[in-house]
């Protein structure tokens, strides 16, 4: 199969607009309840910054009409985030997957919120190997991982139209410190074995587990998009028994593991709208977990 590369990554797209669409994706996709998962979550999920209900006003008293809730979950915290893997945007990293035995090398603040990793590595045939990760965040993060720690770097990098990116750090007890996802679609998208190539196992992320949710109606915005409807997106994080729901362009924590996290993006274009044009996607997740001190 010829897979030819596109003109622009995804990963730096502001918004979704018709972004590309890899592997015969199905835009219907977007208007599932339950999207793509890595496993099923349980039913007691909690929501990051859960806007609460405003009380009924009484019929015998002049108190004013309470103010209606977020139509659809909290308000975006304006969360962003931009990444650089040994110098250059997933795009143009190409086909990539490694999983190697590290050294903390480098910590160091960008000044603006963001810090950038550097990692003294052993390759799979017992090689040296340096690698470098940066991250530009807001709201500011903290690093978390400290020189000199021993971690394992995973990295399963695919280019389609586009970049798939995949990647973990984790402890030498195999504890994860981070977990970065920005792709069309989750690990173990796709079972059957030509596709398997291109996505990690469901277990990619494991003890960690994300599950992709559309609780919102899609809503359409005039303006120069050629796609103006869209349908914005949540991810469940599970941790044992807790589960949070984080939606696009917010933060939330998990309480187990002291994890940060955050959704900069997991929308969809409303495919029944707004027809997808073939090999493009309809829908776009990233997210970040990172281990807080």
């Amino acid at each position: 199969m010829i897979r030819t590369i596109g003109v622009s990554a995804i990963l730096g797209l502001v918004t979704l607009g018709c972004g590309p669409e890899g592997h015969g994706e199905s835009s219907s996709e977007a208007s599932d309840v339950g999207g793509t998962s890595t496993g099923g979550a349980s039913s007691s999920t909690t929501t990051a910054s859960e806007p609460t209900s405003s009380s009924t006003s009484s019929s015998t008293t002049d108190e004013p009409e309470p103010e209606p809730a977020p139509a659809c979950g909290p308000p975006p915290e304006g969360a962003t985030l931009d990444i650089t893997l040994d110098g250059e945007v997933p795009f143009t990293l190409g086909d990539v997957r490694f999983d190697q035995a590290c050294e903390v090398a480098e910590v160091e603040d960008d000044g603006a919120g963001g810090y950038a990793l550097g990692f003294d590595c052993t390759d799979e045939m017992g090689q040296p190997v340096v690698h470098t990760l940066a991250l530009t965040l807001e709201p500011p993060g903290v690093a978390p991982v400290t020189v000199g720690e021993a971690v394992q770097l995973r990295l399963h990098n695919d280019n389609p139209f586009y970049a798939n990116t995949f990647l973990t750090v984790r402890d030498a007890e195999g504890a994860p410190l981070l977990a970065l996802l920005s792709a069309e679609a989750l690990p173990d998208a796709y079972t059957d074995e030509y596709w398997s190539e291109y996505y990690p196992q469901s277990d990619f992320y494991a003890p960690l587990v994300f599950d992709r949710v559309w609780p919102c109606e899609p809503s359409c915005e005039s303006g120069p998009d050629s796609c103006p409807c869209r349908q914005r997106g949540a991810v469940d994080f599970t941790l044992g028994d807790e589960v949070v729901r984080v939606y696009e362009s917010n933060l939330g924590q998990l309480a187990a593991g002291q994890f940060e996290l955050r959704v900069p993006r997991s929308g969809a274009v409303y495919w029944q709208s707004c027809p997808m044009p073939t090999d493009t996607t309809s829908a776009w997740t990233t997210l970040l977990v990172t281990r807080q001190p």
